[in-house]
C-alpha cells in the first residue's frame, strides 16, 4: 500500500487558503482537515472568548494541533492523504505575534510532523482588498494591522523548529488554477507524489 501525505497550507488571512485546499484536496483525492477540527470549529469563537489570555488561546490551538496532526498521520499510514488548513507554524507565528512568550517549542515535540507545510503570500494590497467581501473575523482585522502582519510573518520565517519542510509560494497575480498549478510544482518537486 502506498504511504498517503500530510500536507499543511498556512498563511495570513486573505491570501486565498481556502480556495488551493479545496482544489489541492479535490485534485489529490484528498480529505480535508483543518484546527481546531470539525468537532470544535462551530465552538472557536465561544472557546475564545472564555480563553481570554492569548497564552490559554494559544495552548488551546497547540492542542487542536497535536490532535488532528495524530489523526492525519495515522491516516497516511493507510494510504489516506490529509491536506490541513493551518496547523503548527501558524499556531506558532501567531502566538509570538500576540507576545505568547511561553515555551512553545516545548510542546513541538509532541505535534506530528506534516510531510511538507506550504505557506502561502500574497501581494499585501490584493490581499486586503480579498478580505472586505468576504465578512471579517476579529483575527482578518487583526491582520490588517501591519505591524500585526510583519510580526506574523517574521516569526513564520524565523520559526526554529519547523515541523517537516516549510516552502513559502507565492500566489500574487495567480488566478485560481495558477495558484493550484504553483503549489503543485512545490509539491511534486519536494515529495514527488503526483501522478
Amino acid at each position: 500500500m502506498t504511504r498517503g501525505r500530510f500536507i499543511v497550507i498556512e498563511g495570513l488571512d486573505g491570501v486565498g487558503k481556502s480556495t488551493v485546499i479545496q482544489n489541492l484536496a479535490s485534485h489529490l483525492a484528498a480529505r480535508l482537515d483543518d484546527t481546531p477540527g470539525p468537532d470544535l470549529r462551530p465552538l472557536r469563537t465561544s472557546i475564545m472568548d472564555a480563553l481570554s489570555h492569548q497564552t490559554s488561546r494559544a495552548l488551546f490551538y497547540a492542542a487542536t494541533v497535536i490532535e488532528r496532526g495524530t489523526l492525519a498521520s495515522s491516516l497516511a499510514e493507510e494510504g489516506i492523504t490529509t491536506v490541513m488548513d493551518r496547523y503548527w507554524l501558524s499556531t506558532i507565528s501567531y502566538a509570538r505575534a500576540r507576545g505568547v512568550d511561553i515555551d512553545l517549542e516545548a510542546v513541538a515535540a509532541q505535534v506530528p510532523a506534516p510531510d511538507l507545510t506550504l505557506w502561502l503570500t500574497l501581494d499585501e494590497t490584493e490581499r486586503r482588498r480579498r478580505l472586505g467581501p468576504r465578512g471579517m473575523t476579529s483575527e482578518d482585522r487583526e491582520t490588517l494591522d501591519p505591524a500585526f502582519a510583519d510580526r506574523v510573518m517574521a516569526a513564520a520565517h524565523a520559526n526554529p523548529v519547523p515541523l517537516g519542510r516549510v516552502h513559502f509560494v507565492d500566489l500574487t497575480g495567480a488566478d485560481q488554477n495558477q495558484a493550484l498549478v504553483r503549489v503543485l510544482k512545490v509539491i511534486e518537486a519536494r515529495l514527488e507524489v503526483m501522478p
